[in-house]
């Protein structure tokens, strides 16, 4: 994978003036291995790329406005605001690249299950990332899940079906199910599910109803 840059400012403002001064650029802390903590302001126009490049598990080349030396962190936290979805901070965590580190990457899910596609089941995923623990430099950007594996409704694909090379270790169970399909629902079974539908849609009216008349009696 390519080397990923991201330039940054230094930050003095913080509290109101911060979220002043908030908007194009993000307010951002880096910390971690043999540095103090820095706060940093990030174009988030600029951010938006790196991340969708970078992720939580790719190594990023942060160089600081000012100073010669750059360091290499792990995107460790982002905060989003509630309305806007827009980045409202960011965590950058420097790394020793000599020193394993824990870590969660996403699973890519390729390829159709043949059992979805050929016995109509309904492909059910239970985890969308995993923990790992790797040197910096070893850590995967992601991890492909291949479905075309599923080919009955007894197959899964559980943790160690994982094949991530001996420099990564995985920090889940090798048991815990990853995907898997579903059986169709049967004509009896879906009666059924239908049936107690019915029943609670009909619990829910007559409680309105009564509620309704009870109102109307107090109003009179």
């Amino acid at each position: 994978m390519e080397k990923i840059t991201l330039t940054v400012q230094k930050r003095e403002a913080t509290g109101r003036k911060m979220r002043k001064e908030a908007g194009v650029k993000i307010p951002a802390v880096m910390y971690g291995a043999g540095i103090a903590a820095q706060n940093l302001w990030i174009d988030s126009v600029v951010f938006g790329r790196i991340f969708a490049q970078a992720g939580t598990s790719s190594v990023v080349s942060v160089e600081v406005e000012g100073e010669k030396k750059s360091v290499n962190v792990l995107i460790y936290d982002v905060q989003h605001e509630a309305v806007s979805n827009r980045f409202s901070h960011v965590d950058l965590y420097v790394l020793n690249m000599k020193e394993e580190v824990e870590t969660k990457v996403p699973l890519v899910f390729v390829g159709i299950a043949p059992a979805v596609k050929e016995l109509g089941g309904t492909l059910v995923k239970t985890i969308d990332e995993i923990e790992v623990r790797a040197l910096p430099g070893d850590l995967p950007h992601e991890i492909e899940i291949n479905l075309e594996n599923l080919k009955t409704f007894e197959d899964n694909i559980s943790i160690a079906d994982i094949i991530v090379g001996d420099k990564v270790k995985i920090m889940l169970d090798p048991e815990v199910i990853i995907a898997s399909v579903a059986e169709p629902r049967s004509e009896e079974e879906l009666e059924a599910l239908n049936t107690v539908v019915d029943a609670d849609v009909s619990k829910i009216e007559g409680v309105a109803d009564k509620v309704v008349t009870e109102e109307k009696k107090e109003k009179k």
